[in-house]
């Protein structure tokens, strides 16, 4: 394949994607193997990971793991390097919110697990492929943040998992800085308020679903193929020149 479109093609890469059974990441899973990669996917529920390698085909791989389990992190990653060979794009997607809890009520279990799964897993990951991607002087990281890293949203309470995704947008750029010279890209996608199974149930309380969309710039909700495009920028060689990056794909909420 030739030319601009060619550029989003991942023909013959190879991808580890984290959370990869629902929402977002069942959507970059299709979207990566259809785009040509081989992907590890890495997930906490066994049995749909199964289902989900089943529909895929022979380009995906089931990883099962639970990433608020430091060790158990590293170990994913290690298995899904071993297996795929090599690593040319990491996608961090995996994450874990307390919903609707207050953050005077947030226990010690629901900040660790948040932590641990959104900040804590993501860091491991990136340093046990960092040697690997350096080495062969290129690689992407793509790291699935929230809007909410950059605005309050105290109707719908969720501090610290805000505060886990803030954390992962500086180490994003942090990290940016420190590696671009080998040839490492990394970004982060920052999602608004997105239609999945899990979110749906809020969406469609009304008041929520009218305050939603009086606050969001194109009328209507997220959907998850609404990141196709920017998962292919991305991971692919047209996002080359890219990196550093927070790339908000909330419908223009935080330009609201």
């Amino acid at each position: 394949m030739t030319g601009a479109i060619g550029k989003f093609s991942l023909e013959g890469r190879t991808v580890v994607l984290t959370g990869a059974t629902a929402g977002i990441g069942r959507r970059f899973a299709h979207v990566l193997v259809g785009a040509g990669a081989t992907v590890a996917l890495v997930a906490r529920r066994a049995a749909l990971l199964d289902e989900l390698v089943d529909e895929l085909g022979p380009r995906a791989i089931a990883v099962p793991a639970d990433l608020s389990d430091p060790a158990a992190a590293v170990a994913a990653v290690d298995t899904a390097m071993e297996r795929l060979g090599s690593v040319d794009v990491l996608v961090n997607n995996a994450a874990y919110i307390a919903g609707g809890i207050r953050a005077e009520d947030e226990s010690l279990d629901d900040i660790t697990t948040t932590l641990g799964v959104n900040l804590v897993a993501p860091i491991l990951m990136v340093q046990r492929v960092f040697p690997h991607m350096k080495e062969r002087g290129s690689g992407s990281v793509i790291n699935v943040s929230s809007m909410v890293a950059g605005v309050g949203i105290g109707r719908l309470p969720q501090a610290v998992y805000a505060a886990s995704k803030g954390g992962l947008n500086a180490i994003t750029r942090e990290w940016a800085a420190q590696w671009s010279r080998f040839g490492i890209r990394i970004n982060a996608i920052a999602p608004g308020f997105i239609e999945t199974e899990m979110t749906s149930p809020v969406i469609a309380v009304p008041k929520i679903h009218d305050w939603i969309l009086s606050n969001t710039l194109l009328p209507r909700h997220g959907a998850v193929d609404d990141f196709d495009g920017v998962l292919l920028l991305l991971a692919g060689d047209a996002g080359a020149y890219i990196t550093g990056q927070v790339l908000h794909v909330d419908g223009g909420w935080t330009a609201h």
